[in-house]
């Protein structure tokens, strides 16, 4: 039945051979990688307006939030050019883990990969959440089951990842085009309503002679509201991470990837920031600056609904591209050592299922502590992509330094420039949203660090422990007792007593007496049936079945001078799985307390019934 409902779901197996045709193509990897970026121009403005709305210069907000898009656009196109130059420097894969690793040393990549996840599972969190915001906007779908719904579009996107790379990416490239030419459609409409006049008194400039540009008190309003945007440039470095995702010429279709992803995400922005400052938009605690600016450009209909539906459903596919890079950021990890092996290997779909279901799990829990509050999660997103950016970047600065290859001065101001101004950023951020929760964020790195080293310490102990004597082995032969527990003598007991026969001349039966009844007859059938075993009988006043066990094994260990001793569980075998549970399970509880005692061997000898 689990197998069945396993393939329903996710679907067929598929081999290893055919892993390059579940590459990506540059359409399929805008749509995967991209995802995240794009969608995020939902809520950068938002974040903008919000900061500046709060301030002393709430009059200004529409026409200070003008220079604060240009500025993040500005860092948006660095960015883009730098994640370009580690895509060209590491054609199988260059993130900032990665890299940091290769050319900054362990603890600047444990930095950078804790910063990764850390952003990963808050991508997830942020952009269904504010997918379900922009649906509550709408007015259809009330605000009381928004929680609810951000859980289980979670689970959805975590379905859709598990069935492959390709399928997810051909399920996401109609909504995430559907978006592109919705966005295209609301910014091209909106400006040429505003540049035409169409709208009463949509296009008014307010004066700024009313304050001083070079003023202490607005440059600290400026720094907040750019820090609150600068969320907008979550998800650039997600191409980077995915290179191997994609089909031959990997380093070739990437740079195609973040270029045209750079392109469009400056765009949208900087369309949807201006049409906020044109029609006077100011942000509503009910409703997104989008939903407001499409109100205002539309009037409602299709044309707002279709602005709506699509910005939903682009925010929700967005957790896609954490599903695409947290399980490969979560795979190098555990390679190298730093997190769970189960997190290492590829499923039978060829993505890695461990990673994409822990992902799915830290989100809802992120989604239901927070309520599912999109401007609650902000505050707690852009630190740590910031701090991959810097080390990404620095880490390019020393591979340039230390290759000197062709046009290497070049790559080191690109990337130098580009570790400073982000380096600058991630101050700025810090600071600015140190109180509203980026605290949280500054605390859990250090725990992830220490989680990586308390790990790879533990593999090293294994391995140490494990490593074959220097001087050569060969297998010896091992003394030792084998006790067959017995609760009641039938044919599910005779295979575990002929079993014990064949391993070692030193058997005994053990039996826990519960029932003084059922003792009786145990002894009276033991003569003709027990195979010529010793059966001993074992008192418990208090009815417990693995005290008394426990204490007869060590009694046994030191009774004989032998190696180990061996216990046999008899257990018998249901043909269907719900008839487990109309018997007793009390071999698992005896495993269970056997498993941590060294010099003990415990081993199940099954019979399998036919009905």
């Amino acid at each position: 039945m689990y197998k069945k409902l396993k393939r329903l779901l996710i679907g067929a197996p598929i081999s290893s051979v055919h892993a390059e045709h579940q590459k990506l193509n540059v359409p399929l990897g805008l749509a995967v990688f991209s995802a995240d970026a794009l969608s995020s121009t939902a809520y950068a403005t938002d974040e903008i307006l919000i900061a500046l709305a709060g301030s002393s210069y709430a009059a200004y907000t529409g026409l200070l939030s003008l220079p604060v898009a240009i500025a993040i656009t500005a860092l948006i196109a660095l960015v883009v050019i730098s994640y370009r130059q580690i895509i060209k420097a590491y054609p199988e894969g260059g993130g900032a883990y990665i890299v940091a690793k290769e050319n900054l040393g362990t603890l600047p990549s444990h930095i950078a990969a804790a910063a990764l996840l850390i952003d990963y599972v808050l991508t997830v969190a942020v952009s269904i959440s504010s997918g379900v915001a922009q649906l509550t906007s709408t007015g259809l779908v009330p605000t009381v089951h928004a929680v609810s719904m951000c859980v289980g579009f979670t689970v959805f996107i975590m379905m859709v990842n598990l069935r492959g790379v390709k399928e997810s990416g051909m399920a996401f490239a109609i909504p995430a085009y559907t978006f592109l030419a919705s966005m295209a459609i609301l910014i091209g409409t909106g400006l040429f309503q505003l540049f035409s006049g169409a709208p009463a008194n949509a296009h008014v400039i307010q004066s700024s002679g009313a304050f001083n540009w070079a003023d202490l008190g607005f440059l600290m309003i400026f720094f907040k509201a750019f820090s609150h945007g600068c969320a907008g440039l979550t998800g650039i470095e997600a191409v980077s991470n995915g290179v191997k995702a994609f089909k031959e010429n990997r380093p070739a279709r990437a740079n195609v990837t973040m270029t045209l992803m750079g392109l469009l995400l400056g765009t949208i922005f900087l369309g949807l920031t201006y049409l906020a400052f044109g029609f006077h938009i100011l942000p509503k605690g009910d409703e997104t600056v989008l939903s407001q600016v499409s109100r205002a450009v539309f009037g409602g209909g299709f044309c707002y609904y279709l602005v709506q539906f699509s910005t939903t459903i682009m925010l929700i596919l967005a957790a896609n591209t954490a599903y695409a890079d947290f399980p490969r950021v979560s795979s190098m990890l555990a390679t190298d050592g730093f997190l769970p092996r189960q997190l290492m290997s590829l499923g039978d779909r060829l993505v890695f299922n461990n990673g994409i279901s822990v992902l799915c799990f830290l989100a809802i829990l992120l989604i239901v502590m927070f309520h599912g509050d999109t401007h609650a999660l902000i505050p707690l997103y852009a630190v740590g992509v910031f701090i991959c950016f810097t080390t990404s970047q620095l880490g390019m600065v020393m591979h340039h330094w230390r290759l000197r290859e062709e046009h290497w001065q070049t790559g080191i101001f690109i990337n130098g420039l580009g570790a400073v101004v982000t380096a600058l950023v991630t101050i700025i951020l810090g600071v600015e949203k140190f109180m509203e929760g980026a605290w949280i964020v500054m605390l859990i790195i250090p725990s992830l660090l220490m989680l990586f080293n308390a790990i790879r310490k533990h593999y090293d102990k294994v391995n140490a422990q494990l490593a074959l004597p220097q001087d050569g082995y060969c297998p010896l032969a091992i003394d030792h007792t084998v006790l067959v527990l017995v609760s009641t003598l039938h044919r599910g007991t005779i295979p575990a007593l002929e079993y014990a026969k064949t391993i070692s001349d030193r058997v005994e039966a053990v039996h826990i007496e519960l029932n003084p009844e059922s003792t009786r007859r145990l002894r009276a059938t033991w003569e003709e049936w027990g195979c010529g075993i010793a059966l001993t009988i074992l008192k418990s006043p208090y009815r417990s079945i693995t005290e008394p066990l426990m204490e007869y094994v060590d009694e046994v260990e030191d009774r004989y001078e032998h190696d180990l001793v061996t216990i046999i569980v008899p257990e018998f075998v249901t043909r269907k799985w719900w008839h487990n549970m109309l018997h007793n399970q009390t071999s698992i509880v005896i495993k269970a307390l056997l498993r941590n005692r060294p010099g003990k061997v415990v081993t199940t000898v099954r019979y399998h019934l036919e009905e």
